[in-house]
């Protein structure tokens, strides 16, 4: 009953700005959500989601979404680390870390955390228009520029550059969406923070990138 009472709350509070989830999604009070988003079932979500931008079903996300970024189900991040190299003799917090219930050590040794911005805590940035496919694993302290593709079953383990297409264990490049020339022109008009006035008047040209670079005098 209580359950159900938060999920109907939440509900009432999010009605007007169009955020749909379910009784098995959770996000936190702190999360931000600018609009026509979405969070799966049984998902978890923590941060800032952009206009347009959705995650699927079974999802563990923590980080900045950009605007209009799909991510499918089975997508995780995770920004907890191990050390496993030398000199550490053991992988198991008891020995190098003081936020271990029960530990040994008497001393921080090892940060157990990777941000891509340690002044805000952010884990993971993920840019404007990425498409995140099914089973992704994205490691902390990752930034996803605009555009990327990442697909099914990577491990993403550095930073990706606009528009390209990743993919494997770790993840590497294998392609780029568009030409050079195609990328900076995305890249400078920014077609994402335009207004929802403009979507509604304008939305074939985002299905047509030469009427898009007409549009744009390019």
């Amino acid at each position: 009953m209580i359950n159900f009472i938060k999920y109907r709350l939440k509900k009432l509070i999010w009605r007007a700005n169009k955020l749909i989830f379910y009784r098995s999604s959770c996000f936190s009070r702190s999360s931000n959500f600018e609009g026509f988003n979405r969070i799966g079932r049984n998902s978890s979500f923590f941060g800032n989601m952009g206009l347009g931008s959705y995650i699927g079903d079974n999802c563990c996300i923590q980080g900045e979404i950009g605007r209009f970024t799909s991510i499918a189900s089975n997508v995780s991040s995770r920004f907890a680390i191990h050390p496993y190299l030398e000199p550490y003799a053991t992988t198991s917090p008891f020995f190098y870390s003081l936020k271990q219930p029960n530990t040994f050590a008497k001393k921080q040794i090892f940060i157990e955390h990777r941000y891509v911005d340690e002044k805000s805590k952010t884990p993971i940035v993920i840019g404007n228009d990425c498409w995140i496919c099914e089973r992704a694993f994205i490691q902390g302290g990752i930034r996803i520029s605009d555009g990327v593709v990442v697909l099914a079953g990577a491990v993403v383990t550095k930073d990706i550059p606009p528009y390209s297409i990743v993919g494997g264990v770790p993840a590497k490049i294998l392609k780029y969406r568009y030409d050079e020339d195609t990328i900076n022109f995305l890249l400078k008009i920014k077609w994402w923070n335009n207004s929802i006035e403009w979507y509604k008047k304008n939305w074939e040209l985002l299905c047509d990138i030469d009427k898009l670079k007409k549009h744009f005098n390019i």
